[in-house]
């Protein structure tokens, strides 16, 4: 029998898996439901009575700093996480004269962060000051903190979106874009891994347009400006019951015509439930 005849039932098989296949795979991605979603992220998390938000938390570990703007620089030092129901606080101690913390916190009425000469905040510290919706939803620390949103979805009303499947290097993630009640300045997604439902990435992005000069030589050197924050999670442990990442990165991008690129790492070595926390502490003006 010749060849051509062998191979014409093979490409007439490979041809209808294509075109049967793909449409299956489109529908099924648009068949996914942010509900759905959000459920099986809280299963990944623990039981409903471990992941109360009344549970007072604390986390203590070690931090890393770097920035590379102009150069090298870091410095290390330690850092606590702490939240109980929509309150909640991140600080780190680096001991460096010019950089001697980055406090940020939330305390159910005003969200604070730690000046490092008066009026003058740390990168991080003036993006949350300037969009404080990401600690007012609870947004910063993902399911590290008590106040993380998707805990109780229901009294932060914010609207969500399904985004679509999305790749975070090799690992296969789900977007879910979230918009706080009241709209904001910022472009909010989060990443759920497609098999765990863990929450491993928050991106805030930012974008400035070119601002007009005061005649046609200094219009034409300006350019947009976009201002990146992404929290990123991973190795995740149980923790009194609670699956929780024990590495958090932040990183902060300004990318503009300087641009500046800093960088957390705060690795947790010990978890606290349900000891009181002074409500003063989530105040970090001081």
């Amino acid at each position: 029998m010749p060849l051509t005849r062998l191979a014409l039932p093979l490409i007439t098989l490979v041809i209808v898996a294509v075109f049967t296949a793909s449409p299956t795979t489109s529908l099924a991605d648009k068949d996914i439901k942010v509900e759905d979603i959000i459920s099986r992220h809280l299963d990944s998390i623990g039981s409903a009575e471990s992941r109360s938000n009344a549970r007072p938390r604390m986390m203590i570990g070690r931090a890393q700093m770097t920035v590379r703007s102009h150069g090298n620089s870091d410095a290390a030092g330690n850092a606590v996480l702490a939240s109980k129901e929509n309150k909640s606080m991140m600080a780190m101690k680096f001991g460096v004269p010019s950089y001697p913390y980055e406090k940020v916190g939330y305390d159910g009425d005003k969200v604070t962060a730690y000046a490092l000469r008066p009026g003058v905040y740390s990168a991080l510290g003036d993006f949350i000051k300037t969009y404080p919706s990401i600690l007012k939803e609870g947004l910063l620390g993902g399911t590290l903190s008590a106040a993380w949103p998707l805990l109780d979805h229901s009294t932060k009303k914010a609207k969500l979106e399904y985004g679509g499947s999305k790749k975070i290097g090799s690992r296969q993630v789900l977007e879910v874009k979230y918009q706080p009640r009241g709209g904001s300045d910022l472009t909010i997604s989060l990443f759920f891994d497609a098999e765990s439902y863990q929450h491993v990435r928050t991106v805030y992005k930012k974008t400035v347009g070119a601002q007009v000069g005061g005649n046609i030589d200094q219009s034409a050197g300006q350019s947009e400006s976009r201002y990146e924050l992404i929290e990123d999670f991973s190795d995740f442990k149980l923790e009194k019951g609670l699956n929780l990442p024990h590495t958090y990165e932040i990183h902060y991008r300004f990318i503009a015509a300087e641009s500046r690129y800093y960088d957390w790492t705060v690795n947790l070595l010990s978890f606290v439930f349900d000891q009181p926390i002074d409500a003063k502490d989530f105040n970090v003006a001081n």
